[in-house]
Order: structure tokens, then C-alpha cells, then sequence
């Protein structure tokens, strides 16, 4: 018998992988378990060569509400009696950077699993699309910021909840969203934990393209099919090469991506991308 991941959809066709967020009671919210069977797909999607592209979107009629609330009530409670921080943020911040790992925290380990999910996503050496169907609130925005790409329906939108419940973006999107949408933009979303619509997202340059909603899944299959027919291993080293060049000038971007090159001329697909160029039709590649 095969085991079915929980509170998650799974389809694949044509070496895309779609996985679709699937709690509508929460609204799909991200909890451990929700969370435990993404990063297993996300695994599974890595090593199997035949998987090129994942999408990942949400049941209608949101994309995801966030971390589970309730997981962070049962957290709280094994916290009551935790010190409250000193008046200083900033000083506070630095002396528990340096001590961290030290104290054992309880009731931390299970939302750090959570939490780190659009580091995963990140780190997916081959394409991810999020097919933003709703709202995407919280680390719900955090996993599309991981993604590689954001399509949106018409009927969604991005929120930086955390402030509301008293917390901070640690989900990555204090790395994520500055570099997408400049300091200013990405401190009101943080600030004020508003939300902010497909058509305002797509000015701001958080989402590539918003669809009408009936279309958004077509329209996002249609890019990943393309992706998964492309030199998908030219593609990860764009990725990397993009995400190193973030830290870098541009003299040590170039070097890179001389070293960059040297591997893309290596491959069976950039010889295939030459031998169809010369014959006029259309290259098989394989990703590799």
C-alpha cells in the first residue's frame, strides 16, 4: 500500500510535479505535517531525473493562510514563562545571534521545520513556479518567494501577517523580498502587514504575470511544461550563478560565470542545442 502525502495533492505529467497545498479548513495552512509532506515531495522531485519542474499552488479558495496559529498557541504555552526581552531590539537581537543553539529553546523545533520550508524551495536545483491562486499570507508568501518564479490569479494577494501576531518575517523573506521589491516596499508590507493585490504585486515585480483565475493553472502548466522541455541543467546553473552574484561585484560574477560556462559547453544539451540549430528543427533536451 502506498502512503498518501497528507494534507497535499500530488500529480505529475509531462516531468512537471504539481503540488497542491490542500487544507480548506485553515485555509491551507502550513503546519508540520503539511509541511513534512512538501519537503518529502521536494526530496522525491531532486533526485528523480524524469521530474524537471515543480509548481506549487493551493486549494481554492486560498494559496496558503500562513503557519498553523494553532501549532503556535501549543508553543507559547511551553514558553509562559520565558524572560521577556530587554527594551533594546537591536542588542537583544545581537546577544541571542551569538548564544544561538545554546539555550535548547523548547517548542521551537517544530515551527523551525515549518519555517524553513522556503529555504528548501530555494535550494531546488531545478525550476519551482508558485501558481498563486489566493491569498498568500505570511510564510505562505515566504514559500512563494522561495520559488523560482510567481504566476498570480486576479484574486490574489500577499501579506507579511507576522507583525500582526507580534512576530518577524523568519521565514526568509527579509533576504527574499528587499532584493525583489526594494528596501521601502518590502518594510511597509513588514511594517504594516497588509496585503497587497496581484495588480499592485505585479507592478512592484513580486509576480511575472497575473491571469484570470480560471486560468492561472493552465497558464502556469504551460510555462513549466516549456521549462521541463528546456536545458533544464543550464537552468540550475543560472540559478546559482544569479543567487551567488547577489554577494559578489561584477568581476567575481564574470569569473563565475566563466566557470559556469565551461560546464554548460560540457553537456550533452548544449551539443544537442548546436546539432538542431544547424538542422533547422527543434532540440530534445534531457537536462543533463
Amino acid at each position: 500500500m502506498v502512503d498518501r502525502p497528507t494534507l497535499l495533492e500530488v500529480r505529475e505529467s509531462g516531468g512537471v510535479l504539481t503540488l497542491t497545498l490542500d487544507d480548506p479548513s485553515t485555509r491551507n495552512a502550513m503546519g508540520a505535517e503539511m509541511a513534512a509532506s512538501v519537503t518529502s515531495e521536494l526530496e522525491r522531485f531532486e533526485a528523480d531525473p524524469g521530474l524537471r519542474v515543480v509548481v506549487i499552488t493551493g486549494r481554492d479558495p486560498a494559496f496558503c493562510s500562513g503557519a498553523n496559529v494553532r501549532t503556535m498557541g501549543q508553543a507559547n504555552l511551553r514558553r509562559e514563562d520565558a524572560p521577556a526581552p530587554g527594551p533594546d531590539p537591536w542588542s537583544e537581537l545581537d546577544r541571542a545571534a551569538r548564544g544561538a543553539g545554546e539555550t535548547g529553546d523548547d517548542g521551537v523545533e517544530e515551527m523551525d521545520a515549518v519555517r524553513m520550508l522556503p529555504l528548501t524551495l530555494q535550494r531546488l536545483r531545478k525550476p519551482s513556479i508558485a501558481a498563486v491562486n489566493g491569498p498568500a499570507v505570511g510564510l505562505g508568501m515566504g514559500v512563494t518567494l522561495g520559488c523560482d518564479i510567481r504566476l498570480a490569479s486576479e484574486e490574489a494577494t500577499f501579506s507579511e501577517g507576522f507583525v500582526r501576531m507580534g512576530l518577524i518575517p523568519a521565514d526568509g523573506s527579509c533576504w527574499q523580498l528587499p532584493r525583489m521589491i526594494g528596501m521601502g516596499n518590502a518594510l511597509l508590507m513588514q511594517y504594516t502587514g497588509d496585503a497587497v493585490t496581484a495588480d499592485e504585486a505585479f507592478r512592484m515585480g513580486l509576480v511575472s504575470r497575473v491571469t484570470l483565475h480560471e486560468d492561472l493553472l493552465g497558464v502556469s502548466m504551460e510555462l513549466a511544461r516549456r521549462l521541463a522541455g528546456g536545458a533544464t541543467y543550464s537552468m540550475s546553473l543560472i540559478k546559482r550563478l544569479a543567487h551567488l552574484s547577489l554577494g559578489t561585484d561584477l568581476d567575481e560574477s564574470m569569473r563565475l560565470a566563466g566557470s559556469a560556462q565551461a560546464l554548460a559547453r560540457a553537456t550533452s544539451d548544449h551539443r544537442e542545442g548546436v546539432e538542431a540549430f544547424l538542422e533547422k528543427r527543434a532540440p530534445r533536451f534531457r537536462g543533463r
